[in-house]
């Protein structure tokens, strides 16, 4: 097939031809299956790649990706198109993705909410995650978001008022920005969102409540928390059949043992830990998540930081998907953030977020004074919808115009393709931390008539060790590796239990010796497998 567009954003119909036409192209590297429905009924779609004639998926050491858990975050999910093809693509051409194709699955989630993807491409609207109505079933009264201009977009108004908090930038006359305490001289002006409100007193214009305020990324069980303290969560744990079709998915999946999930707003990385510190999270997982992240630096030039800082001094994220999976499944994730309109003015989210809590008006106004001049010269203007008089039905006049926040929170179409290649080049990164098991028959000697010792040597030259994490140690989730022999009728094992359980096995070097003495009926003949849940099945031939 050719190239697919990744130049674009994919609605769900398109995206799901996309899935079926690389299985089509690609029968022998790809599966494809639905692990569940959205809320409005659409398929959640889970890709499989790996070489289907090295061995089994679930055989193989994981490496996972997902996108669009938030709905308007949609470079997430052309991020997960563009990986799949520098997989599928790749493989019989470059030499280091044929052997991780070859040797390691990965799963691929392109989109977790499609029903929120659905609602941003094709109506211009904006919701965190899915459609279901929540926290109540009825719009509130106030302010709700609506396109009232029939441009396509829902930008923000701007009204006229000597009270009013915000002013005109001298910067750029498009920019407002925030009125100082001591300014007097205006004009200056109250700010919206574009929309209608609902039982409108002719005064007061407060914001409604979100009609569709869930959030699938405080929907896990790790350090969550009811709506009332969290925003978004739900009614409990799991509560949306996105949520659980992931978590299903994943669990019946033990053979991961990476993970990225996709998001936007921010070009960072994220890494653990959420709940522990730096000082209380398992030394060699830290080293770890700093040694991946810090290549994913180099790779993007985004900044790292952890879900820790994140809570501390950012914003609080209570039962998010990270979070669930190393805190409580003990794998490795990563977080990544893919864009931020506000980057290119060459500041990066720890920065800004200083400014923020500094209240430094000054250096944030010369942020967007240069997002401006960025959206001007890179993208005609595109992105910015110049401020137009409109009689609001209940406002009076009021112009409309500002960023479109597709474009705002997502790469444009031009830098769509240089975002995902930028990513996919630190996933194929870390991809190559996977544990490698290997093993040889060290020694097969007789000792008797048709007795033989048999010994296997098993090593890992991964980087990971085969639990993955000491935190999958700490919470019971690292089976240890176990050396299995299997003979054929006739043939007896004296010495040793036929399957044994060897431990975890350190990456780097790390080894282990699996030991028998069989009796056989004819010459020694059979086969030891070596098994770990998250670094895949070697089998070993007698003699």
């Amino acid at each position: 097939m050719n190239k697919p567009d990744f130049a674009r954003f994919y609605p769900h119909d398109d995206l799901t031809q996309l899935l079926k036409d690389y299985v089509a192209t690609y029968p022998d590297l790809t599966s494809l299956e639905v692990i569940g429905k959205s809320h409005e009924g659409r398929d959640i779609h889970a890709l499989t790649i790996t070489n289907a004639n090295t061995g089994d998926p679930l055989d193989k050491p994981a490496f996972y990706v997902d996108g669009n858990i938030h709905g308007s975050e949609v470079t997430a999910s052309t991020t997960t198109l563009y990986w799949a093809w520098t997989l599928l693509s790749g493989h019989g051409e470059d030499d280091q993705i044929t052997r991780l194709v070859d040797e390691c699955t990965f799963y691929i989630i392109p989109v977790v909410s499609p029903d929120g993807v659905e609602l941003v491409l094709k109506e211009g609207g904006h919701v965190r995650s899915g459609t279901r109505m929540y926290p109540h079933e009825e719009p509130k009264d106030g302010l709700h978001p609506e396109d009232i201009d029939g441009n396509g977009l829902i930008l923000q108004m701007r009204i006229q008022d000597d009270g009013g908090g915000w002013k005109v930038s001298d910067k750029d006359p498009r920019l407002l920005v925030q009125r100082r305490f001591n300014d007097t001289e205006g004009p200056f002006y109250r700010v919206y969102s574009e929309g209608l409100i609902q039982n409108f007193d002719g005064v007061e214009v407060k914001e409604a409540p979100r009609k569709q305020g869930l959030d699938f990324n405080r929907n896990f069980p790790a350090n969550w928390e009811p709506q009332f303290k969290q925003g978004g969560s739900g009614e409990y744990p799991f509560s949306e059949p996105e949520t659980r079709a992931l978590a299903e998915f994943i669990t019946s999946h033990p053979n991961i043992h990476s993970f990225h999930c996709l998001h936007t707003g921010m070009e960072s990385i994220i890494r653990p830990p959420a709940v522990q510190t730096d000082k209380d999270m398992p030394r060699e997982d830290l080293n770890r998540v700093r040694e991946i992240g810090q290549l994913g630096v180099d790779l993007t030039g985004y900044v790292l930081f952890s879900y820790r800082k994140l809570n501390d001094d950012i914003y609080v994220a209570h039962g998010d998907f990270a979070t669930w999976v190393y805190e409580q499944l003990g794998l490795l994730v990563f977080c990544c953030e893919l864009w931020d309109v506000r980057a290119r003015g060459g500041k990066d989210y720890v920065e800004l977020n200083e400014m923020n809590r500094e209240r430094d008006l000054d250096g944030l106004e010369e942020v967007e004074a240069a997002a401006l001049k960025w959206n001007d010269e890179e993208l005609y203007g595109e992105a910015f919808t110049d401020w137009t008089p409109f009689e609001h039905p209940q406002l009076g006049p009021v112009e409309i115009g500002g960023w479109n926040r597709l474009y705002r929170n997502n790469a444009p179409p031009k830098l769509l393709e240089e975002t995902c290649e930028k990513m996919s080049r630190f996933f194929l990164a870390h991809a190559e931390a996977y544990p490698r098991l290997r093993a040889e028959i060290h020694e097969l000697e007789q000792i008797g008539d048709n007795v033989y010792t048999i010994s296997v040597a098993i090593r890992n030259d991964g980087y990971l060790p085969t639990n993955v994490t000491q935190q999958a140690v700490k919470m019971k989730q690292a089976q240890p590796v176990t050396a299995e022999i299997e003979l054929g009728d006739g043939d007896t094992v004296l010495v040793g239990d036929t399957k044994q359980e060897l431990g975890n096995i350190a990456g780097y070097g790390g080894r282990k010796k699996a030991e028998w003495t069989v009796r056989f009926s004819g010459d020694p003949s059979g086969t030891v497998v070596i098994s770990s849940q998250r670094a895949g099945k070697v089998r070993v031939t007698i003699p």
